[in-house]
């Protein structure tokens, strides 16, 4: 203990480096704080809450945003469902007509308003495509004609002429989006119509499996159980 003492008391005795010793011991060595650590902790994890929210929150949100697409829908076909007087364009001359959307939004539907028997209906599941008119020829730039458009069906074309442009474009538009929909969904229908008679003619060999397994265990060995099989094959 005294030979520590001793110094501090008579620094002149031991020479500088003990004069600067006390310097030394006044000194504090910086602690570390632990504040940034905790924020960065804090901010870590609330970048992974946010990322679990967000991915719970996504299902939701798309769900939202389905029924948000719906109810545009909806209000779209319901102001074609209105129906609008337009023109039957023909190789002999235009007919005045109304137009018309089906109540199930699965078809067109047009009469003649001038007397005459003109009349037809169009089903939306066969529509191969919904474009404008275009004027010009193969040599020539094709041009869409104003307030004109056609709907293409694999057995009939029905070109018609809107009463303006922007009725043109909301018709065609609409059209366009419940043919594709209409489309989609008479390839599911027979996608489930073929997965359904897939599975009953599964059903139907495992049943003759298992009638064909209990006839042969009734039946002894031999030729028996070829007869037996001869007649569980028969129809």
């Amino acid at each position: 203990m005294a030979d520590r003492i001793l110094p501090l008391v008579c620094p002149c005795l031991f020479g500088e480096d003990i004069r600067n010793e006390p310097k030394k011991l006044m000194e504090l060595t910086p602690c570390k704080s632990s504040t940034s650590d905790d924020e960065a902790s804090s901010s870590s994890l609330g970048g992974r809450a946010q990322g679990l929210l967000g991915m719970a929150m996504a299902p939701v949100a798309r769900f939202q945003q389905q029924r948000a697409e719906e109810a545009a829908r909806r209000e779209r076909a319901a102001a074609l469902m209105d129906g609008m007087n337009m023109k039957l364009l023909q190789s002999r001359g235009s007919i005045p007509v109304r137009i018309a959307l089906s109540r199930d939004s699965a078809m067109v539907t047009y009469q003649s308003l001038n007397g005459t028997s003109e009349s037809g209906v169009i089903s939306l599941a066969i529509v191969r495509e919904v474009k404008p008119v275009v004027s010009g020829g193969i040599l020539r730039s094709q041009t869409p004609v104003p307030m004109q458009w056609m709907i293409v069906a694999d057995d009939e074309t029905l070109k018609l002429e809107a009463p303006t442009e922007s009725v043109k474009e909301q018709w065609m538009t609409t059209i366009a989006d419940l043919a594709k929909r209409q489309a989609e969904a008479k390839v599911q229908r027979k996608m489930g119509y073929t997965r359904k008679k897939l599975h009953e003619l599964d059903e139907r060999k495992k049943e003759a499996e298992r009638r064909k397994a209990e006839v042969l265990k009734t039946c002894g060995s031999g030729g028996m159980k070829h007869t037996a099989a001869a007649m569980m094959n028969r129809r």
